[in-house]
């Protein structure tokens, strides 16, 4: 009996370990769980007007309801505004 209940809890162990090296590995343990900024990751972002892709660090940012909002330019902004005041 007492062999199963440490055969029980070595598998216990194992599994954890698994998983927290794996976490690990894909950035979700513990201190990641707020997201970074586009800025500080490298990834690219999506103008909401135009749908191209483009490097955050050279994008026209704009802050919109809790979330950064990024375009590829002025004049995209600027349409996006427009219809941001239509829709209203």
């Amino acid at each position: 009996m007492g062999a199963i209940i440490v055969r029980i809890l070595l598998l216990a162990m194992v599994v954890w370990v698994i998983r927290y090296v794996l976490m690990s590995i894909q950035g979700l343990g513990k201190g990641n769980s707020k997201k970074k900024p586009a800025e500080e990751t490298g990834v690219m972002v999506k103008d909401p007007v135009c749908g191209m892709y483009m490097d955050p660090r050279l994008a026209v940012r704009m802050d919109g309801r809790g979330k950064p909002l990024y375009f590829c330019s002025e004049e995209c902004k600027s349409k996006y505004l427009a219809y941001k005041k239509t829709d209203n």
